[in-house]
């Protein structure tokens, strides 16, 4: 057989062949027309034909891929999302979660057996962590959330040990992620073994030199003493841990608004010292130099919080963080847009305090040294703002705010959350919850109250006083003005006016002789 006839035969078993044998040719195009309507359907007499011979295994293979999987939550607990979270799914049924479970108990003996320790054997955990990750991936499949949440911190404390820090973060972070969905748990409870959990994640990043990720568990750690808080008021634990998040991504002394932190001292400054934040010595800002976060989108998880400080109504607190998303975003040298929206939500939180001349200050000072802020449309957003505020002009903030007026771009593109707090800016004092005040249309009501009580007053006057008759020009040359007061003067009595004068007494003449020297003024 030549090497011709072997290629032209490789070619027509793959796609098919065009030439060779006619009873070949006719047996290949009956059976891929056999095939064609096994897979996807053909005329009456096809599917009699076919119905009799068994399905082929490209059939099989591809009915079987069709076929609905079972769905099963991600084990990925290490990503971080602002979505929320869908309800777990349950997993396996039937027989198929009974053999699962049976799995997981033998892998769950595993790794008991492998933490024993014996005569001649000790502890070995890597083995355990194995054997663990592996039993709580079975429960997860099953549904089992408490036992999967049981082993997969087992399975983090093995993996700690042994130096695998990465994936000890990541069973930490999906222990955390179950507990806050658990049933059989306090709400206290569950705050404070998710706070456990994501801090033993971000203390596994570190020692990964992960500071980016590191900070962001810190981050969840913090809101995982706000599961379940439909209170208005943030507890005070909370907060702190909140800022404390904050300064694991911008220290202090890089943080323009460092002032505004309202619990606890910063790290990188000496208590014992007269030295703050704002005034630190040279070595604490070369420390703090290298402890900033560089990872990319790491603003992200801190303008988290600042959206949950602002729904608790923390401004000061809000603005802090605000003021490290703004320094994390100029040190990456790219971010133009994203920065112009971190400016007015510094200018807006900062009128939100009530305090309009330091936004005036940080934006001459800060915000438009940057030259594409000056060209952004929430530049001018900001300045109308706060110079509205400052000049104490209702009918200015008004045009300002107004999502019709020609600030809705900017507007349009603030988080939902600042947008809340520009409709309650007000012109003197803090911003308040309530109805925004609507200087524009009180104004425009007293006026109208103005009107109507000019015409009231005048339609009265008109009918009190009767229509004088209209003069001449020549009538009006002649008179001057003072016809009155000789028509008064002539009226009076002036008997009546000389008895007035006699009757008053201006003392004897004898009293004008004393001399000052002989009155005693004491």
């Amino acid at each position: 057989m030549s090497y011709k006839h072997d290629a032209s035969a490789n070619r027509d078993a793959l796609f098919g062949g065009a030439g060779g044998d006619s009873k070949k040719k006719k047996k290949s195009s009956k059976s891929s027309k056999e095939d064609r309507d096994d897979l996807f359907g053909g005329k009456s007499s096809s599917k009699s034909s076919s119905s009799s011979r068994p399905k082929t295994s490209l059939s099989a293979s591809s009915s079987g891929s069709s076929r609905p999987k079972p769905s099963v939550p991600s084990s990925k607990g290490y990503s971080y999302t602002k979505k929320k979270k869908s309800p777990i799914s349950i997993g396996l049924t039937g027989e198929a979660k009974e053999a699962k479970i049976k799995e997981a108990e033998d892998y769950r003996d595993k790794a008991k057996k492998a933490m024993q320790k014996g005569l001649f054997s000790k502890p070995d955990p890597l083995a355990a962590s194995t054997y663990y990750k592996r039993a709580a991936d079975a429960y997860q499949q099953c549904g089992e959330l408490r036992l999967e949440r049981m082993y997969r911190i087992n399975s983090a404390d093995c993996q700690k040990a042994v130096g695998a820090f990465a994936t000890a973060a990541a069973e930490y972070t999906r222990a955390a992620e179950l507990v806050e969905d658990a049933d059989d748990e306090e709400l206290e409870m569950k705050r404070e073994i998710g706070k456990k959990l994501l801090l033993n994640a971000a203390e596994c990043w570190l020692q990964m030199n992960e500071p980016g990720k590191a900070a962001s568990s810190k981050v969840q750690a913090a809101l995982a003493l706000t599961w379940g808080d439909e209170s208005s008021l943030l507890p005070q634990v909370a907060l702190a841990a909140l800022e404390e998040a904050v300064e694991a991504h911008v220290p202090d002394p890089l943080n323009p608004y460092s002032r505004y932190r309202q619990t606890g001292v910063s790290a990188y400054v000496n208590p014992n010292s007269d030295e703050t934040a704002e005034n630190c010595s040279d070595e604490a800002m070369a420390l703090a130099e290298q402890h900033i976060v560089t990872r990319p989108f790491a603003h992200e998880s801190v303008q988290e919080v600042v959206y949950v400080l602002i729904s608790f109504g923390e401004y000061p607190s809000a603005l802090y963080a605000q003021g490290a998303v703004s320094t994390l975003l100029d040190r990456d040298g790219v971010s133009s847009l994203t920065l112009s929206r971190s400016f007015v939500a510094e200018t807006i939180l900062t009128l939100a305090m009530g305090d309009p001349v330091l936004a005036e200050q940080q934006f001459l000072n800060r915000h438009v040294q940057k030259t594409s802020y000056l060209n952004a449309r929430e530049c001018k957003l900001a300045e109308e703002l706060f110079r509205a505020v400052k000049v104490r002009d209702g009918e200015a903030l008004e045009e300002a705010r107004s999502i019709k007026g020609s600030n809705r771009a900017g507007i349009g593109n603030l988080h939902e959350s600042l947008r809340e707090v520009l409709t309650m800016i007000r012109l003197s004092g803090v911003a308040r919850k309530g109805d925004p005040e609507t200087y524009a249309s009180e104004k425009k009501s007293s006026s109208d109250k103005k009107k109507k009580s000019s015409s009231s007053s005048s339609k009265k006057e008109s009918k009190k006083d009767p229509e004088k008759p209209k003069l001449s020009l020549d009538e009006l040359a002649a008179k001057s003005g003072y016809e009155a007061d000789v028509a008064a003067a002539d009226a009076l009595d002036s008997s009546a006016v000389q008895n007035e004068l006699d009757a008053l007494d201006f003392g004897d003449e004898s009293e004008s002789d004393l001399d000052d020297d002989d009155i005693d003024l004491r």
